[in-house]
């Protein structure tokens, strides 16, 4: 009888442990009120200006619209910086750092455009939101638990 208990606790805790390694990242943090999530931000990525991610010269529909993103973000005077990839360089990185990065890097498979801007991401955001979002880190201002931004220059 408590070979079968021993037996059924192992299969339990593996079972626990395998969803807890299959479980997305994105999903499992606090987003903001704009749907965005808080990540690390990539490397060179400037502060208070959005990087928005997607493939250059494509003419799928995901090029259109990051096409249309990036323009109605600099109708609204916000600074936007595009790219096709980004990168990490952290000697050392704290669990918290690691955790963000993940969720950066979740964000960015989901699809284009991926948008991260003043420590926070989103996978094709509604230029509302994006404008929204930006707003709101420049204000200090996150809807989400333990949500932070890097704001300031």
């Amino acid at each position: 009888m408590r070979a079968i208990f021993f037996i059924l606790l192992a299969c339990a805790l593996y079972g626990g442990y395998q969803w807890w390694q299959d479980r997305d990242p994105v999903s499992a943090a606090a987003a903001s009120e704009n749907g965005f999530v808080p990540v690390e931000m990539p490397d060179g990525a400037a502060r208070n200006a959005v990087l928005v991610l997607a493939p250059r010269n494509c003419p799928s529909e995901q090029a259109r619209r990051t096409e249309a993103l990036v323009r109605d973000l600099e109708r609204a005077g916000i600074p936007v910086v595009r790219g096709d990839s980004f990168f990490f360089d952290v000697d050392n990185p704290t669990g918290e750092q690691v955790a963000g990065m993940r969720r950066a890097m979740a964000v960015f498979k989901q699809g284009a455009p991926a948008v991260y801007l003043n420590g926070m991401a989103m996978s094709n955001p509604t230029s509302a939101q994006a404008i929204a979002e930006y707003r709101a880190t420049r204000r200090g201002h996150w809807a989400g638990a333990g949500a932070r931004a890097e704001v300031g220059e």
